[in-house]
């Protein structure tokens, strides 16, 4: 979470990184709704909405809220200048850009590679006991898929983990300060990686086509290009990867869940339900560049604005029983991805890779038994696991 200044006093109905927070953050999201959906949270010297129809609002429109915040004068690190964070015009550019080098691969082609990765690390559990899968599976199978996607070698695994995790521990510099130059490195070292990784990859993957954009984009900067690239990297390890792990814990407390939805032919609608209610992604920022009004209070130039999408994806005056998997939901009703300009690039990319996990899963013949319970990072922006351990046994009748 991103504020203004951070200040050691807790607030008393939403403390982002208190264990129980942690643990389960979507009672604090309740109180926070319940109270008021606008409101002035002093830890984080921010506005914080839990509402669906002001975050949307504001992810809609930036004319009013930026992710730019030098359009109200503060200063931005270079590593930080990216897809993520310039506003139109500068941001129609490299988004056009990397628009142009997703196509280098077809849907039906990138589905088949997710396919067999997924099938591939699934069946390299079997026999394999008492196992973690977060670190054992979902992290390393995100990261292959990414770097296929790009079409480079995985880099070295601790390294990168290191790099990543500094990455995800400053999203929460508004809370704790010290977070902030780590990221700020980690994201320089990232882009060195990836500035060198766009020289020398092959024309068949995403970085290839990339640099072949690039001729076609000469208001697009190498600096910006190899900073949204490793923006590119790092979200879609970052994110799929806690995205499998969220899931995959929900699918070990319901087993049922997984069969239900397939005896429905209903994969696609348990996927979106499983974005709507364990996305990584709880909170954005954005910055108030003209003044506003939202839910009835006055937002000003300056002003900063976290939106909690994990709290807007359970906001009953748009989801019934908000709290509940329903496979006849109205699909994409949700903001895991985002909305407008900034919508997550690698939406399509994600959403397959879940989808082929579920698929593999269903037809593995395996099935998962928890070992222990589930630990969550303490991380506030990026909600994931940090370690789901369970006991692999072979189901009953493999399919």
């Amino acid at each position: 979470m991103t504020g203004a200044a951070a200040h050691t006093r807790r607030d008393p109905l939403y403390d982002p990184l208190a264990p129980e927070v942690i643990a389960a953050p979507h009672a604090a999201y309740r109180r926070l709704r319940e109270h008021r959906r606008v409101y002035w949270h002093a830890q984080l010297d921010s506005w914080v909405l839990t509402g669906h129809a002001e975050c949307r609002t504001v992810l809609g429109d930036t004319a009013a809220f930026g992710s730019d915040f030098r359009r109200v004068g503060e200063a931005v690190p270079d590593a930080h200048l990216s897809v993520q964070s310039l506003d139109p015009p500068a941001h129609s550019a490299i988004r056009h850009l990397l628009v142009s080098a997703l196509h280098v691969r077809s849907h039906t082609a990138m589905t088949d590679t997710a396919a067999r990765l997924a099938a591939g690390h699934l069946d390299a559990l079997r026999g394999a006991g008492t196992v973690d899968l977060v670190s054992g599976f979902a992290r390393p199978l995100a990261l292959h898929t990414m770097c296929d996607f790009l079409g480079v070698a995985p880099p070295d695994g601790p390294w990168f983990e290191e790099m990543s995790n500094a990455i995800v521990r400053s999203m929460d510099a508004g809370l704790d300060p010290a977070r902030a130059e780590p990221g700020t490195r980690a994201r320089a070292e990232l882009s060195r990686m990836v500035g060198e990784w766009l020289e020398t990859a092959g024309e068949d993957g995403f970085l290839g086509a990339a640099r072949t954009a690039r001729a076609q984009a000469p208001d697009v900067s190498e600096a910006v290009l190899a900073n949204s690239l490793r923006a590119v990297l790092h979200a879609g390890y970052e994110s799929v990867s806690r995205l499998l792990g969220n899931a995959l814990a929900r699918l070990v407390d319901d087993p049922a869940l997984l069969e239900r939805a397939m005896a429905q032919n209903a994969l696609d609608p348990l996927v979106d339900e499983l974005l709507r209610l364990d996305g990584p992604v709880q909170g954005d920022a954005r910055v108030c560049v003209a003044d506003s009004e939202l839910g009835g209070r006055r937002i000003r130039r300056g002003e900063i604005v976290v939106l909690l999408l994990g709290a807007a994806d359970r906001d009953p005056e748009v989801f019934a029983d908000p709290d509940a998997v329903d496979l006849t939901r109205r699909k994409g009703a949700h903001l895991a991805f985002g909305r407008g300009a900034h919508a997550c690039l690698g939406a399509g990319l994600a959403t397959l890779q879940l989808r082929a996990v579920l698929s593999a899963l269903h037809t593995a013949g395996i099935g998962f038994r928890p070992q222990g319970p589930a630990e969550y990072e303490r991380t506030a922006t990026l909600r994931g696991l940090r370690a789901l351990p369970v006991v692999v046994s072979e189901a009953a009748v493999a399919r």
